[in-house]
């Protein structure tokens, strides 16, 4: 494929992800989707395959449910709301999505996961039971990203992402000292298979980019969050996420929770800092 094609073709995938990402709660139409990249239908199923390593009804279906948990996790809420809020019109279509995808029920899948979180927690040592938080306000954030699906922290990818984000900046002249670099976990690993995680390499920007090839655009709006901080390899932030979880002392809200990292070094992988934004009410 000529690189002009692969660019086309990388800038399609971004749309399409990032249109289902912010229209779950919506009927989704695969004429509309196709008109929206100037695809036929058959094509943006074709290109979505093989983009994804699945059909793109099932990533919808998937999407739907996931996006329920994380919800669950936000607040209580009955079936019907959580139905419509993944775009199912009763809560009897929700409930069989969500048993086709895990096997259970939501409301036990919801007391197994924290089972799940809990024993992962103890079998740690519990080495960071005593988290310590700060509370921040956070205005608009413009992010320039690049997508990586697969298993979280693979060394090759991330070094590959993070080294064309790193060029792309520098080619745009965006790159200062003012640039903050964002991870977006857009997929639990407790709750996502490990093949399917989405994550998003990010780098602050103070003037629009227009989105190419492989890099896609994105916005954090403004919210408070509550940070924590890790001290050390980016291996420890599995655990750090699953103590928040089992040891929350906050009301979340519905927002992007994301990393930032503050410094990374390769000859001592201890003095990493790396920063955790939950957001919260």
């Amino acid at each position: 494929m000529r690189s002009s094609t692969e660019n086309i073709y990388q800038q399609k995938v971004n749309q399409v992800i990032d249109y289902i990402s912010s229209r779950l709660h919506e009927p989704l139409q695969l004429n509309v989707m196709a008109s929206s990249i100037n695809v036929s239908q058959r094509q943006l199923l074709r290109i979505m395959h093989s983009a994804l390593n699945e059909s793109l009804y099932s990533y919808v279906a998937r999407q739907r449910v996931e996006r329920a948990v994380l919800y669950m996790q936000t607040e209580e809420m009955n079936l019907t709301k959580l139905a419509g809020m993944v775009g199912y019109d009763n809560p009897q279509s929700f409930s069989k999505a969500f048993k086709k995808q895990f096997g259970i029920s939501p409301k036990a899948y919801m007391n197994e996961l924290q089972s799940r979180l809990t024993g992962y927690v103890k079998s740690s040592g519990n080495r960071q039971n005593h988290l310590q938080s700060e509370i921040c306000e956070e205005g608009d954030l413009e992010l320039v990203y690049i997508r990586i699906i697969g298993k979280y922290g693979e060394d090759e990818p991330y070094e590959i992402a993070w080294n064309k984000l790193i060029r792309f900046l520098k080619d745009k002249q965006v790159l200062s000292k003012e640039t903050r670099f964002i991870g977006l976990s857009f997929d639990d690993p407790n709750i996502t298979k490990s093949e399917y995680c989405r994550f998003y390499a990010c780098a602050s920007v103070k003037k629009k980019i227009i989105p190419t090839g492989e890099f896609g655009t994105i916005q954090l709006r403004k919210g408070k969050y509550a940070v924590y901080t890790l001290i050390g390899g980016y291996s420890g932030l599995q655990e750090l996420y699953n103590n928040i979880s089992v040891n929350f002392d906050y009301t979340l809200r519905h927002g992007m929770a994301f990393e930032e990292y503050i410094s990374c070094s390769e000859e001592n992988s201890k003095e990493q800092i790396t920063k955790v934004y939950i957001p919260i009410k």
